[in-house]
């Protein structure tokens, strides 16, 4: 009992004397990590089964992949990545392979939503009328069966969101969707707050000296995170030599910003579907006008057309079976 009375004075006297231990200030977020927090509660739902698929969108450089990649490793999850290219016949392969309890990750595979056969095989595995069951009619089938039950679930990640494409909306009826979207000043704002951390051999206020660079010559341009590991890279290589001015390597970096076309070239078999599904949402009783409609928007021949138009028509058979 006298122990405890004497713990008590001792904070009595702490108090008094303005020695006793605060707690700890609150983290202050900037308004893109609230966002990033955010995205990271919606992973955790798939990551732990509450929810079947997470579609996310926005545009590049503003965390999205590193937010779901970090925080399924925060959940134990270890997930099976597809990106780039993949054929309808791939995918239901993997997500055969991984039927149980496994989390897809369809990263930045903008191709794929434009692709019937794919869009159908998401619908299946992500609703059910009780069970999730996925179907798959080919004789390319060796060793994997035409229907089973999928219990695993699937994140999808993309810069923009297909416009008229009732299939792909099927599929977003069928997920949660988050969109990631940021400000250039909500992008400067974590760019300052990372720079007062320093970067490997960089001050703090050499840091800020870069972002501000940054702020001032980006201009309109759309502005994202990679500049900000990229721009202070290119300062440790400016100080290292004599024959380079840090801020010309990072002006030419921003001056690319902006023209997305002269650094990725387009999909153009995607282009294509897409469009055909435009024209022929716009025009569904008159090929003429379809293919007016189409080659406006491509710029390809009349032959293109009708080669274009037999796959898409082929898409929705596939998907229909």
């Amino acid at each position: 009992m006298k122990g405890k009375t004497m713990k008590r004075n001792t904070r009595r006297r702490a108090a008094r004397n303005g020695t006793a231990s605060k707690p700890p200030e609150p983290v202050v977020l900037t308004a893109l990590e609230e966002r990033q927090a955010l995205l990271a509660h919606h992973v955790r739902m798939v990551a732990r089964r509450v929810t079947n698929g997470l579609f996310v969108v926005g545009p590049g450089g503003l965390g999205k992949s590193r937010v779901i990649s970090q925080t399924l490793a925060e959940e134990g999850v270890v997930p099976v990545v597809l990106n780039s290219h993949c054929t309808p016949l791939g995918l239901y392969t993997t997500m055969f392979q991984h039927r149980k309890d496994a989390v897809l990750w369809l990263d930045d595979a903008d191709a794929c939503y434009v692709n019937l056969p794919i869009l159908g095989l998401l619908r299946s595995a992500l609703w059910g009328q009780g069970q999730r069951v996925v179907t798959y009619t080919s004789s390319q089938l060796q060793g994997v069966p035409s229907s089973f039950e999928f219990t695993s679930r699937i994140v999808c990640t993309a810069n923009v969101v297909p416009k008229r494409n009732e299939p792909f909306r099927a599929v977003l009826s069928r997920v949660d969707v988050f969109e990631l979207t940021a400000s250039n000043e909500d992008v400067l704002q974590l760019m300052r707050t990372m720079a007062e951390k320093g970067f490997e051999d960089l001050s703090a206020a050499t840091c800020r000296e870069v972002v501000e660079f940054v702020a001032r010559v980006g201009g309109t341009r759309q502005l994202s995170m990679r500049l900000y590991e990229a721009s202070l890279r290119k300062v440790i290589y400016a100080l290292s030599t004599d024959t380079a001015d840090w801020q010309d390597l990072v002006r030419s970096q921003l001056d690319q910003l902006g023209q997305p076309d002269a650094l990725r070239p387009l999909d153009t078999k995607a282009h294509d579907l897409k469009s055909m599904a435009i024209a022929v949402e716009r025009h569904p009783a008159s090929v003429k006008l379809q293919q007016e409609v189409w080659q406006d928007m491509t710029a390809k021949s009349r032959a293109s057309f009708f080669r274009t138009k037999r796959e898409y028509e082929d898409q929705l058979q596939a998907a229909d079976s």
